[in-house]
């Protein structure tokens, strides 16, 4: 079963807590690592020179106070005291301190993380039966247990480290993968003892995992992986309509041609395959059409090539599924769009008004869906042929040699061929109609 990375970012706070207790001293700037109820938790670099700082809002006297596990043992501490300001030194690791109310609020847990700075031996990447989705890292080191304790319940503190490697991200609007660094802030539950990357590196990288406390005192504690030689596949697969194709407004179909795909055949589109390069390095694009009854799609085209023209002129359900394998055939690569192409529909109007009421009814449209091929035909009354187009998109505007022909009735022979090949012709009168003035 996958697992999950969960992302954690940690927040490093550098201010006093409840903005009465300032921990300073040690070896660079104590920082906060958290906070669990009023307990705040201070790590320092060494404890040379520590002290903390309590400043109240009223006057009184500051009683200190420090405990190993909880209040009910707190003994007393001496402290310096100038107006609502206190000091204590000879800080010691492993105790909480604090000032009794009703002057003080919260209490400060003292580490001295340079007794746990964590010790790398080894960082290595683990490739099981799920690695073209998710990538496994081993992580030994020599690590020892922070506690602190909070009203007598011990708790463990979990350091914080930071994952470096490169890959690759896809930029839709530029239709290509960009450089990018990725750094996941991981507690120490996620880290020891291995990490468990939700999706793998897109380009060769090393990996290295930073000691977040150690570093906020400058000390650097870092381990660095050998070279991952990158096997995932991300494929895109995106389509442009041909340009020369467009719907008219007599043409009925039931997408909309723009956010989904097919609609009246015939109808062109070029798809283009992107991927992950260099470990890309086989693509397969296919066209697959749905059976009607067992539903299931079959290959009808197939073409190795990042680019695929393809025009759909039958009806029926497609799926054009593009296929990327690493050059070792290890890794899978899937994208794909669906293509809708509808049933034939012819309609032939009986009657319109040109040249009476300009934009309505003034021209006379085949209403069509899915004509692959389309002749129209304008008779009068002694079988004359007036007018024809093989456009169905187009229509005839009542007129011939630049003069509308009179009121009346007039014949129409339409020819057309389906989308399954199917040969048609219907005939009709067509009505003429005019207002009068």
């Amino acid at each position: 079963m996958k697992k999950s990375l969960l992302i954690v970012i940690a927040a490093f706070l550098f201010f006093p807590l409840f903005a009465q207790y300032e921990v300073s001293g040690g070896s660079g700037r104590p920082f906060s690592a958290g906070k669990t109820g009023l307990t705040e938790i201070y790590l320092l670099n060494g404890l040379g020179g520590a002290q903390i700082k309590f400043t109240s809002t009223e006057s009184g006297t500051h009683q200190w106070y420090r405990y190993k596990q909880s209040i009910d043992d707190a003994e007393p501490v001496p402290s310096v005291q100038s107006g609502n300001s206190s000091v204590i030194t000879d800080i010691q690791e492993g105790y909480g301190y604090y000032v009794a109310a009703p002057i003080g609020t919260g209490y400060v847990w003292i580490i001295d993380y340079s007794r746990y700075i964590t010790h790398f031996s080894d960082l290595r990447v683990v490739e099981d039966e799920y690695r073209c989705e998710q990538l496994k890292l081993v992580v030994n080191a020599n690590v020892t247990p922070i506690y602190y304790y909070v009203n007598g319940i011990r708790n463990t503190l979990q350091r914080q480290f930071l994952l470096t490697f490169n890959t690759l991200e896809w930029q839709e609007n530029e239709k290509a993968f960009t450089p990018k660094q990725s750094v996941l802030s991981l507690n120490e539950n996620q880290v020891f003892p291995e990490i468990t990357l939700d999706s793998v590196p897109l380009t060769n990288t090393t990996f290295t995992l930073t000691d977040v406390f150690a570093n906020n005192f400058g000390i650097a504690q870092a381990i660095t992986s050998d070279e991952y030689r990158a096997i995932g596949i991300e494929a895109h697969l995106l389509w442009e309509k041909d340009k020369d194709r467009e719907f008219g407004d007599n043409e009925k179909h039931s997408v909309d041609g723009i956010t989904k795909l097919g609609g009246s055949a015939p109808i062109g589109y070029t798809f283009t395959a992107y991927a992950n390069e260099p470990v890309a390095a086989y693509y397969l694009l296919e066209v697959l059409k749905q059976d009607s009854v067992s539903k299931q799609y079959n290959t009808i085209v197939y073409y190795t090539d990042r680019v695929l023209q393809y025009t759909f002129k039958n009806r029926g359900n497609y799926r054009v599924r593009l296929k990327v394998n690493d050059a070792q055939s290890v890794c899978t690569g899937l994208d794909s769009v669906d293509v809708v192409i509808d049933e034939t529909y012819v309609f032939i109007p009986n009657a319109f008004s040109p040249g009476s009421s300009i934009g309505v009814n003034d021209e006379f449209k085949i209403i069509f869906r899915s004509v692959t091929s389309f002749r129209a035909s304008i008779y009068n009354r002694w079988g004359n042929l007036l007018y024809q187009w093989t456009d169905p998109a187009k229509g005839w505007n009542g007129m011939v040699n630049g003069r509308f022909v009179p009121t009346g009735a007039y014949f129409v022979v339409v020819e057309w061929t389906d989308s399954e090949g199917g040969k048609h012709k219907d005939s009709r009168d067509v009505n003429i109609l005019r207002a009068k003035n």
